[in-house]
């Protein structure tokens, strides 16, 4: 009777780049989501700061930046757009978070990243 044993080596060998990709993009699309939560709850940070006070841009890039740190989306004053066209009482102050997630299967392939954008409005008061 004959040893499977390298057979069985062979088969393993052939399959294991496709599993390792398989759980690559698993881990991405897990991080893709993470990123979009943190991005949406720091875009509606940045909105309710913002319907208290339309005026100060800086400050609501800031509160929208904080609510995002320390969960491993690094957002900068560049991800963050407000767009208040009239900052009185009873019109809409909107607030855009956008990130490029950089793909762990991308950095395989040669470094692909993906946008990912998220907005939040706001009445003001």
């Amino acid at each position: 009777m004959k040893s499977n044993r390298g057979q069985n080596l062979i088969e393993m060998a052939l399959l294991l780049p496709v599993l390792l990709l398989l759980l690559a993009g698993m881990v991405d699309l897990g991080r893709g989501f993470h990123a979009y939560i943190v991005i949406t709850n720091a875009a509606r940070e940045g909105a309710r700061y913002g319907s208290m006070h339309p005026t100060e841009s800086a400050d609501i890039q800031q509160h929208a930046i904080n609510e995002a740190a320390g969960s491993g989306v690094d957002l900068g004053p560049g991800n963050v757009q407000i767009n208040a066209p009239d900052p009185s009482s009873g019109n809409p102050i909107r607030v855009t978070v956008t990130y490029d997630l950089s793909l762990i299967t991308g950095l395989i392939a040669g470094g692909h990243s993906i946008p990912i954008q998220s907005s939040a409005e706001m009445i003001i008061f």
